[in-house]
């Protein structure tokens, strides 16, 4: 189904989208029962957007449509996610993500992209650690929960489109630094489906704290400083394969 402009098609394209709404209803109930007391800061360059978040359970420290007021947010009020669009009435959604990383790496962060054909801004916050980009065009179709689920959940969320574009735009890279191990790999395998290091140590049956140090390995044998970058290397070296849609483990 295509979406209007606003959402990344033309605005001319007629849509319908009232078959979306039982999907959407359930989404946001499910959305709100993940935001309840979630040390929230929006940098949104919507400000109905900011107003409609405004009515969620999460705690939320602050509010702005500008990236340097985001940034002091941030630093005020140290939360535990940033929601922030790349597109704001002042200053950039990318560029305030590679500021919060590098200062506040703790802050968990998630991007909105309008503009999906930016794909140099797009791999800056892939490069800056981000832990979820989700297009705008997908959040009614189920992606903005989702990646909400990993983000919050210490997992990551990267919407396939963006891996595909990303892949395609850029020359292969060269070979890790050493091998992954057996486990290494089945770790990895695990975080490009989304899983939280919970779920996968569920999955594997080993502590959560084996994971993040099988995470931490992966990280510095691929020469990256976040888990996005990590499945962007690792589907680029061949290493692990993108989950068919639909698809299991």
């Amino acid at each position: 189904m295509d979406l209007p402009h606003r959402w990344g098609v033309p605005a001319a394209v007629p849509v319908d989208l009232t078959p979306l709404l039982p999907q959407v209803r359930d989404d946001l109930s499910r959305g709100l029962a993940l935001l309840n007391g979630v040390r929230l800061v929006l940098c949104l360059g919507s400000r109905a957007q900011i107003t409609l978040l405004m009515g969620t359970p999460a705690r939320i420290l602050g509010a702005t449509t500008t990236a340097a007021e985001g940034l002091a947010q941030v630093r005020r009020h140290r939360p535990a996610l940033l929601l922030v669009s790349d597109r704001l009435e002042e200053g950039c959604g990318v560029d305030l993500v590679v500021q919060v990383k590098a200062r506040h790496p703790e802050v968990r962060t998630l991007l909105v992209v309008s503009q999906e054909h930016r794909l140099a801004r797009i791999r800056q916050a892939l490069q800056a650690g981000c832990d979820g980009i989700v297009p705008e065009s997908r959040l009614l179709h189920g992606s903005g929960l989702q990646a909400l689920h990993s983000v919050l959940g210490g997992g990551l969320y990267l919407d396939r489109a963006l891996v595909g574009a990303v892949l395609a735009d850029q020359e292969p890279g060269g070979d890790a630094a050493e091998p992954l191990s057996a486990r290494e790999r089945q770790v990895l395998e695990r975080v490009v489906h989304g899983l939280t290091n919970h779920e996968i140590a569920r999955e594997l049956m080993v502590s959560v704290d084996t994971v993040k140090t099988h995470v931490r390995n992966v990280l510095l044998k691929l020469r990256v400083r976040g888990r996005i970058q990590a499945v962007v290397i690792g589907l680029q070296l061949g290493l692990v394969d993108w989950p068919r849609p639909g698809g299991t483990r």
